[in-house]
């Protein structure tokens, strides 16, 4: 079924970045601005004559304008599914933890509650987001989460941006793009993938930025071979900005000898910030800040407070915001 809403706000971005005031496109389109005003609220819809005029102007195809661009086709390096996303990984969460913590996110609504905070918070988050609106081009947000990593900042900086929203755990891509059809805001060029951030499954060099707003540190797996895939796929030029949060030495010696080395064993991956693996990869400039305080498993959700607080203490972790250009 034809989602009119998407469908006006998809029109209302095309025209708007071609500089057409509602009027001036309907005088091109030799139509009334009223019907133009209709379609972008999700009143109405275009004709089909007026479709292929519209699709034609814009060098698109009619399917294209009424169902998104075809995103996936085009940068894909391998077959996938698509239903209401695109498949990389399979359509159920991968293990049983993972059905235990999709089922307290759901049912806890920790998606809506994210997006409610982000409208306000932080200020870290909206300076990284004005970078990557500034930058442009094709925007892929890693590990996103129930939280969004970047993404909800970079639609309030600007709604028009095109952005691939992504994680491991398809219920959390099934969530978002729940809200965003319950509180009825239908960003026109957001797309939804189901992906492994250590086996990316896009072709080289065809993506301007790739965002990790806490998203990089929850990679299950090796973090090392994800950030090859992330630099494999940066288009030359490409921007790649995460912000995220390591624990120090100091932190993990003021813990009692037995939560060191359960941590140490379980997840000696938290007390690495990448660095030296980023320079190693041969990004032309990065330009790093470190800040002291960051994050704590006190008040967190996931599986890293799960482990803290199985161990009995809190984990304060710093952090840092990374921007790097290939």
């Amino acid at each position: 079924m034809l989602n009119k809403m998407e469908i006006g706000n998809r029109i209302c971005s095309l025209r708007k970045g071609a500089g057409y005031t509602q009027t001036g496109f309907a005088d091109m389109l030799g139509i009334s601005t009223q019907a133009v005003s209709k379609w972008e609220t999700g009143l109405a819809l275009p004709d089909v004559e007026i479709l292929l005029m519209i699709s034609k102007h814009f060098g698109m195809s009619v399917n294209e304008l009424l169902e998104g661009r075809d995103i996936f086709g085009r940068i894909a390096n391998r077959p996938f599914e698509y239903k209401d996303m695109a498949y990389f990984v399979p359509e159920c969460e991968p293990n049983d933890d993972y059905v235990q913590w999709a089922k307290r996110m759901v049912e806890e609504g920790w998606v809506k509650r994210n997006w409610e905070w982000s409208k306000s918070n932080p200020a870290t988050h909206r300076a990284a987001a004005k970078k990557i609106v500034e930058h442009g081009g094709l925007i892929l947000e890693i590990g996103a989460g129930p939280g969004g990593g970047y993404m909800p900042y970079v639609l309030f900086e600007d709604f028009d941006a095109e952005i691939i929203i992504s994680d491991w755990s398809p219920t959390v891509m099934r969530e978002w793009r729940k809200l965003f059809e319950e509180e009825k805001l239908y960003p026109p060029n957001i797309h939804y993938a189901a992906l492994d951030n250590c086996d990316i499954p896009f072709q080289d060099n065809t993506i301007d930025v790739v965002s990790a707003g806490g998203g990089f540190g929850n990679t299950e797996g090796d973090k090392h071979k994800a950030l090859t895939e992330i630099y494999r796929i940066l288009k030359p030029g490409g921007l790649y900005i995460v912000g995220d949060g390591f624990v120090t030495k100091e932190m993990l010696h003021s813990l009692p000898k037995h939560a060191q080395e359960v941590l140490l064993e379980k997840r000696p991956d938290i007390f690495e910030d990448y660095y030296e693996a980023s320079v190693s990869l041969g990004f032309k400039t990065i330009d790093n800040q470190v800040y002291k305080t960051g994050w704590s498993t006190k008040n967190d959700e996931g599986g890293m407070a799960d482990l803290a607080n199985s161990l009995g203490v809190e984990i304060i972790f710093s952090s840092y915001l990374r921007s790097c250009i290939k």
